[in-house]
């Protein structure tokens, strides 16, 4: 589940921890940038920083985002790089995916 608004943020979380429902933590420009890991799996939607969609993440953003996945190796770990309207995306994915060996 993915929310984006501010204002209903914990109360969703606890109903979904209540029930083992994974939270989608989501990279957005007028969002806190809060990796959730109470969950079963952790799941990471990243839309871009600054440009919905087109900006990049610095590799110092995707070494914290690797730190995060490497605290918690017993859980899955899902990120879908949704900054893909120019080839932030892909260049970013290829980034963390160089890190996390």
């Amino acid at each position: 589940m993915e929310n984006n608004s501010k204002s209903n943020l914990c109360p969703i979380a606890s109903i979904q921890t209540k029930h083992s429902i994974t939270f989608c933590s989501v990279s957005h420009p007028q969002l806190p940038e809060t990796v959730f890991t109470a969950f079963p799996t952790i799941y990471i939607r990243l839309h871009g920083r600054t440009k919905m969609f087109y900006s990049d993440y610095t590799p110092e953003e995707l070494g914290k985002i690797n730190d995060v996945i490497l605290q918690h190796k017993s859980k899955p770990v899902f990120i879908y790089f949704n900054n893909t309207a120019s080839t932030a995306g892909i260049l970013n994915a290829l980034e963390l995916k160089k890190l996390s060996r």
